[in-house]
């Protein structure tokens, strides 16, 4: 038995020259339109060869919209499966949003937009119920980290995502400076002695101590002689040295680490 097959199509050509295909009031602005409330459009299906190869196509030709089904291709002219358009030299595909959940970015916006959420430190329950679902599953706990005056830097081994640590400046300790003596004497002179001032004023007698210094002989001054004075040599010692003792003068005021920078925003991605 031979079966017959009828299509059934209204195609409507307005007076200016838009074709409609199911409507009659195509619009204004498009040259084709095509209605329908459970069909959609199939564009060509083509086995694409690189990106820079035209084939099946005899020529790249700006605009051509075709649907690639074969992964193909070597180095940056590999092909996936998907929506390709030709920019008149090569084939470019139509990427969907590849963002996924926790990515972070920064940016000089200042608020939350299209699933991006400002790192400030707020409360999770203050999201929407989209976005707390989402920092619950990359393992925020009652609050989402604030970035703020501070750079990201990746985990290490024995620390959860997200943790909030260092400081923008430090102190140097005595255990961090490098280990070097510093080593220093006076010169040895060998023996020597030193001259010192009998004089005691209107005493008859004068014995001039110290503890570093002793005057070994007692010196006899003229009764009411003010002025005169007579020097004596105090005992030789043999050569010495002394310790030096060198300060750093140093007060242990904290050091600025942090580099020349611009100041951004950090934003994570929790989905619309």
């Amino acid at each position: 038995m031979n079966k017959i097959i009828i299509f059934v199509c209204l195609i409507t050509f307005s007076t200016f020259g838009q074709v409609g295909i199911n409507t009659e009031n195509p619009n204004s602005d498009s040259y084709l339109e095509l209605s329908s409330t459970d069909k959609g459009l199939l564009i060509p299906r083509l086995d694409l060869v690189a990106l820079n190869n035209p084939s099946p196509l005899s020529s790249h030709v700006a605009g051509m919209i075709v649907y690639n089904t074969v992964s193909r291709g070597t180095t940056e002219n590999i092909v996936y499966p998907g929506l390709y358009i030709n920019s008149g030299v090569s084939w470019e595909r139509l990427e969907p949003n590849t963002t996924q959940i926790g990515e972070v970015k920064h940016s000089f916006a200042t608020a939350d937009h299209n699933g991006w959420y400002l790192l400030n430190g707020r409360a999770k329950a203050s999201l929407s119920v989209t976005a707390q679902s989402a920092a619950t599953t990359i393992g925020y706990g009652a609050t989402i980290p604030d970035a703020t005056n501070r750079f990201l830097k990746t985990i290490n081994t024995a620390e959860p995502i997200a943790t909030q640590g260092g400081s923008n400046t430090f102190t140097i300790s005595q255990a961090q400076l490098p280990n070097v003596n510093f080593l220093g004497s006076t010169t040895s002179d060998g023996g020597h002695t030193h001259q010192i001032d009998s004089f005691q004023g209107n005493q008859n007698v004068g014995l001039l101590s110290t503890s570093a210094l002793t005057v070994s002989t007692i010196h006899k001054v003229a009764e009411n002689d003010n002025i005169a004075t007579t020097n004596r040599t105090t005992s030789t010692t043999t050569a010495h040295t002394h310790t030096v003792t060198v300060n750093s003068g140093g007060t242990g005021a904290p050091v600025t680490r942090v580099p020349a920078y611009l100041s951004t925003n950090v934003f994570v991605y929790l989905g619309l």
